[in-house]
């Protein structure tokens, strides 16, 4: 029986490559007061920055829970026995202890899930799910697919800039980006990350000059296999940095992807990074 992918919906996979390479999503949730919205079902990008920009509470968010991990695999289940589960970093989210809970309870009826934590987020987290998959169409097996997934990781990088902290102060996720509290009213911060944490790189004065820091930090990656650029709300932002991106690297595949309520949460309105997966070298 085939082995099957699942991911979780930080992953911020382009429409329909999901589904097109079979890989299931287990969505985490946003909560604003008493009403919680599962990610990718519930609620739109739109009315979700929309609330965020103009509410009077700040949502917050939560990893699925033993049942919404089970709601998946169980239906897996009945076509495969082998299941590779690529999740958010675990410093940034219960999702992988979750879904290693749910791995116990199955391995019971002789079913093998193999989770996997990312240490990345958003298109970072996509592109190991992605080639997870493609290996999958390649006749690999579990093992295999599971080492190729952990060599990957090293590869994946991810950079972007924030308008403010304050969304990520709030939701408890800054990180070592802590250390640029203090001087956020006059710069732009441009983070990664690294370790699977939020890592600080620079204090930057504009957004123009940040955005230009950025494409010069991805064109100076070597063997880079696939791009992303994820944006939270504006998509002229993201457009022009694509196209600037495609003109300097013809060869790759350079998605455009826009930062599910779940990311939106912790980075605010104003968000553009670029993710990107390097070859083995």
């Amino acid at each position: 029986m085939a082995v099957r992918i699942v991911t979780d919906s930080t992953a911020d996979l382009p429409p329909g490559a999901a589904q097109q390479l079979g890989i299931s999503i287990v969505p985490l949730s946003v909560i604003f007061g008493e009403q919680v919205y599962k990610e990718g079902s519930d609620i739109t990008h739109d009315l979700f920055y929309d609330m965020l920009i103009h509410g009077r509470a700040h949502p917050t968010t939560s990893a699925p829970s033993l049942g919404d991990f089970m709601a998946v695999y169980e239906p897996l289940l009945e076509e495969t026995d082998e299941i590779v589960s690529i999740h958010v970093s675990a410093k940034l989210s219960a999702t992988y202890n979750n879904a290693c809970q749910a791995a116990r309870l199955v391995a019971d009826r002789g079913a093998r899930i193999e989770v996997i934590d990312s240490q990345v987020v958003s298109m970072g987290l996509g592109f190991l799910a992605l080639r997870a998959a493609k290996a999958l169409q390649a006749g690999t097996g579990i093992d295999d697919v599971r080492g190729i997934v952990e060599r990957s990781i090293p590869h994946v990088h991810t950079i972007f800039v924030l308008d403010t902290l304050e969304y990520l102060r709030r939701g408890g996720r800054i990180g070592r980006a802590r250390a640029f509290l203090g001087a956020v009213l006059r710069v732009k911060p441009l983070l990664s990350l690294r370790d699977g944490e939020v890592h600080p790189e620079e204090r930057v004065r504009t957004k123009a000059h940040a955005l230009e820091r950025i494409y010069q930090i991805v064109t100076a990656q070597p063997r880079i296999q696939e791009a992303a650029v994820a944006y939270s709300t504006n998509a002229q932002e993201a457009e022009e940095m694509r196209r600037r991106l495609a003109a300097a690297l013809p060869h790759v595949n350079i998605y455009v992807t826009r930062l599910g309520p779940v990311i939106g949460v912790h980075g605010g309105p104003g968000v553009l990074g670029v993710g990107t997966m390097e070859g083995e070298e």
